[in-house]
């Protein structure tokens, strides 16, 4: 009877313990739309809207490369997580399909524009250093440096900064379709496919990551379907959208690319977070050694944690806001654990500055909410 009873107990115990204990994975990201009716695109949860399952380390982040960074931002090693990666762009491949109205003026449309916008936004976050293939630009600015300043003012300008080699380069081809519908009313749909690819330079090997996948956007997504409407007679243009005309189709295509390449940016935001290293916690206050110039986005939500003997232990989470050279936080919410505790409570008594043997560093989980509103 006593051994019936102490097993019963025993039952009850493990059961009290499995309900306390909790296995919902981690909900980082969350479906969000921008205001010109863009496709949906990954974003990070607002750290204020964090729970305790949420705070783990985001899983596209190399701890373990973290015992390889000499923190020299200048100089730093190449398998270093926190090194900003150098990238070159492309659009190789571009293919045209579809059928009936329009297909010619939509083989009109100039893919070098998609290049310098791609260009142009990853080179704005500043968590890449790009190598522009804007070679009019540059060609251009040299000359004018010859003119102004001489060959030997700029000969010896170049030999100081080299150009940069990239450490990869990201390749994406696009895929630009349209089909019609109706007789004498018809609508316009079109449809943009963007597949990107990364490639070793040196290796000339295709790159699993980061995974930056497919991107499909289509013309209702950036467009009432009312404006693509046309009016026919006798199999002849009437009225309406301008199918025809490159500048009407122009400009339709840039809204689906640019929303496109939001899309894209929020992937590689979220395969390549922004990292850096945090100095110090007083109260809720925390202290990042890195900030814009490491790619920190402003209200960024990262998750903090510490790095000792190759294990990683979470503590909290943080939103961010960066400077130029560094960056400043507040801990909206602290790991329900003994650590986090213990760093908790010498945080509220002073400034807890973390050792050289167990260091604490802050990863971002993906693309800012509202980032996309304000910035791109």
């Amino acid at each position: 009877m006593k051994n019936t009873l102490k097993i019963a107990l025993s039952l009850a115990a493990v059961a009290v313990l499995s309900a306390c204990q909790t296995t919902q994975p981690a909900q980082q990201t969350q479906t969000g739309q921008v205001s010109n009716r863009a496709s949906n695109a990954i974003i990070a949860k607002s750290a204020y809207r964090f729970e305790d399952d949420d705070i783990k380390v985001p899983a596209y982040f190399d701890t373990q490369g973290l015992a390889n960074c000499t923190f020299d931002r200048s100089n730093e090693n190449d398998n270093c997580p926190l090194k900003k990666p150098i990238v070159r762009m492309y659009f190789s491949g571009t293919d045209v399909g579809g059928e009936g109205q329009g297909v010619d003026a939509l083989r009109e449309y100039d893919d070098s524009q998609l290049l310098k916008m791609l260009e142009n936004q990853f080179a704005g976050i500043n968590r890449f250093r790009i190598v522009t293939r804007d070679d009019s630009v540059i060609s251009e600015e040299k000359q004018l440096q010859l003119e102004q300043q001489g060959a030997t003012s700029v000969a010896n300008r170049a030999a100081e900064r080299r150009v940069l080699q990239p450490d990869y380069v990201v390749k994406l081809d696009t895929l630009r379709t349209v089909k019609n519908e109706g007789s004498i009313t018809g609508w316009m749909d079109y449809t943009l496919e963007l597949t990107a690819a990364t490639i070793d330079p040196y290796t000339r090997e295709m790159l699993s990551y980061p995974n930056l996948g497919k991107i499909r956007v289509k013309s209702e997504d950036v467009r009432d379907r009312s404006e693509l409407k046309y009016v026919m007679a006798n199999n002849r243009y009437v009225s309406g959208y301008r199918y025809f005309d490159s500048a009407h189709v122009n400009a339709v295509i840039n809204d689906m690319a640019s929303r496109g390449i939001d899309i894209l940016l929020t992937r590689m935001l979220s395969e390549m977070p922004a990292t850096a290293q945090v100095l110090g916690i007083k109260g809720n206050q925390i202290s990042l050694d890195r900030g814009q110039n490491a790619g920190v986005l402003p209200n960024e939500t990262m998750i903090i944690f510490q790095y000792s003997a190759g294990f990683v232990e979470p503590i909290g989470v943080a939103n961010v806001n960066p400077s130029r050279n560094s960056a400043m936080g507040e801990m909206t919410l602290w790991k329900d654990s003994s650590l986090a505790d213990t760093i908790s409570a010498q945080a509220e008594a002073g400034i807890y500055r973390p050792s050289n043997s167990a260091k604490i560093f802050a990863v971002s989980v993906g693309t800012p909410a509202n980032f996309l509103e304000n910035r791109t």
